[in-house]
């Protein structure tokens, strides 16, 4: 559920529509733990089915202003982990 204090975070505020868009979006894909697959075709396909978005932009957008945390694991495998999940 997004509350309403998401919408006057001013941290959200610095970021893109997409990337606030993006940023819920990633929620219905990670785990209880805020983890997921850093799979950027597979997220596209799930949240901007139908939408011309670089969604490895709006990836980096989010890491670069600490929102996610990108990272390999294991045998290399990419994850994404949400902050504050």
């Amino acid at each position: 559920m997004v509350k309403p204090e998401f919408f006057d975070d001013p941290d959200i505020a610095d970021l893109s529509l997409a990337a606030r868009l993006f940023f819920i979006g990633l929620w219905t894909q990670a785990d209880r733990e805020g983890r997921l697959v850093d799979d950027m075709r597979r997220l596209k396909a799930r949240i901007f089915p139908f939408d011309d978005i670089n969604v490895e932009a709006l990836a980096g957008e989010l890491h670069g202003k600490h929102m996610i945390r990108r990272y390999r694991a294991g045998e290399g495998h990419g994850y994404i982990w949400i902050r504050n999940f």
